[in-house]
C-alpha cells in the first residue's frame, strides 16, 4: 500500500525541546508522524539544552530564514572551576582551578560582553570545515581552530548564585552565538574556569515558551492531533516585514511567478501610504485575506516574487 503524504499542513509548531535528543531528531520524529517530507528547525539545540524550538512546517520550511535570523533568549547555569572540551557537561575535563568568582566580580565584567563581541565557537559544533561537520572531526581528534567570529549581545544579567561553584544567567543574543563559548569566555574573565550545567532556550524571535508544546519523544507512537491543534500560522515570524495586500487575481498572478506593475494593483495608496519608503526594503510579503502569498521585490516600480507560498 503506497504512503500518501501529507500536502495540507503549513506553519509552525513550537516544541519545547527536552534534554537529550538532537533539533534533527525532532525534525525526524515529526515528520514521520504527520507524514510530510518538508520539515526543518529555526535554529539548533545542542542535545543538552532543553526549550524553544521552532519547527516549520510545509510551506514553512521557505522561510526558515527569517527564524534563524531573530534574536534569542537563553538561561543557563555556569559551573566554576573546570573547563571541558565541549565547554559542557558532556565533556571531558580540560583544566581546572580553585579560584570562585564573588558576585560582585561577576556583576562588574558582565557589561564588557555587551554589544559586538568577538567570539570562538566551540570544537563541538556544527560548523562545518572544508565540508565537514566540526563536531565530528573533534570526535576523530582531528585538530580544530576556529577564527573569532563577532556576535551580538543585547543583555546579559546574573540572575542568581546558586552555589560557590555555580551561578545562573541569561542572555539575549543574535544570530551565531554561541553561549557555551560565552560561558567559558566569562569564566576566564573572572580568572578561573567554567563550563556549562544548564541550557535552556526561552524565546526565538516571536516564540517563546508560552507557544510550546512538549512532546514525550521516549514514546514510540506520537499521536498527530496534539502537534496539528497547535499549528501556528506561517506568516507569524514575518511580522515585522511590510505587507503588499493583493486581490485574488493579483496573488494569482505571483503565485504563478508573473511580475505585475506596482501602480495597477488594486490596494496600492493604501500601501504607499503606510510604506512611503518600500523602496528601501529588501523583502516584502504579498498577502491576501492576511494569508501570506509570496515574498516579493520591488525593484523600479515592478514586483519581482522571490519566494512562492503554495497552499
Amino acid at each position: 500500500m503506497r504512503t500518501v503524504i501529507n500536502k495540507g499542513m503549513n506553519g509552525w509548531i513550537i516544541v519545547d525541546k527536552q534534554i537529550g535528543i538532537t533539533s534533527r531528531q525532532v525534525v525526524t520524529r515529526i515528520s514521520k508522524t504527520l507524514n510530510i517530507k518538508k520539515v526543518g528547525h529555526g535554529g539548533t539545540l545542542d542535545p543538552l539544552a532543553t526549550g524553544v524550538l521552532p519547527i516549520a512546517i510545509g510551506e514553512a520550511t521557505k522561510v526558515i530564514s527569517f527564524i534563524q535570523d531573530t534574536k534569542k533568549k537563553y538561561s543557563f547555569i555556569i559551573k566554576w572551576g573546570e573547563t571541558t572540551d565541549t565547554d559542557d557537561s558532556e565533556g571531558k575535563v580540560l583544566e581546572k582551578s580553585e579560584s570562585r568568582p564573588t558576585q560582585e566580580e561577576i556583576t562588574n565584567i558582565l557589561k564588557s560582553f555587551i554589544g559586538n563581541i568577538f567570539q570562538k565557537p566551540p570544537i563541538y559544533s556544527a560548523i562545518k570545515i572544508n565540508g565537514q561537520r566540526s563536531y565530528k572531526l573533534a570526535r576523530k581528534n582531528v585538530e580544530i581552530e576556529h577564527i573569532y567570529r563577532k556576535v551580538q549581545i543585547d543583555t546579559l544579567i546574573l540572575k542568581k548564585i546558586i552555589n560557590i561553584d555555580s551561578a545562573e544567567f541569561e542572555v539575549k543574543c543574535g544570530k551565531g552565538t554561541y553561549v557555551r563559548s560565552l560561558a567559558r569566555d566569562v569564566a576566564e574573565k573572572l580568572n578561573t574556569k567554567g563550563h556549562i550545567i544548564s541550557l535552556r532556550r526561552l524565546s526565538v524571535g516571536p516564540f517563546d515558551e508560552k507557544d510550546t508544546i512538549f512532546i514525550d519523544f521516549s514514546r514510540e507512537i506520537i499521536h498527530s492531533p496534539s502537534i496539528l491543534n497547535k499549528i501556528l500560522p506561517i506568516k507569524i515570524v514575518l511580522d515585522d516585514i511590510p505587507a503588499l495586500v493583493l486581490n485574488e487575481t493579483e496573488a494569482r498572478r505571483v503565485q504563478q511567478g508573473q511580475k505585475i506593475n506596482l501602480n495597477s494593483l488594486e490596494f496600492i495608496k493604501q500601501f504607499e501610504v503606510k510604506y512611503p519608503n518600500h523602496n528601501e526594503f529588501e523583502k516584502i510579503c504579498a498577502t491576501k485575506d492576511e494569508k501570506l502569498v509570496a515574498l516579493i521585490k520591488i525593484d523600479n516600480g515592478i514586483i519581482r516574487p522571490t519566494r512562492i507560498i503554495n497552499f
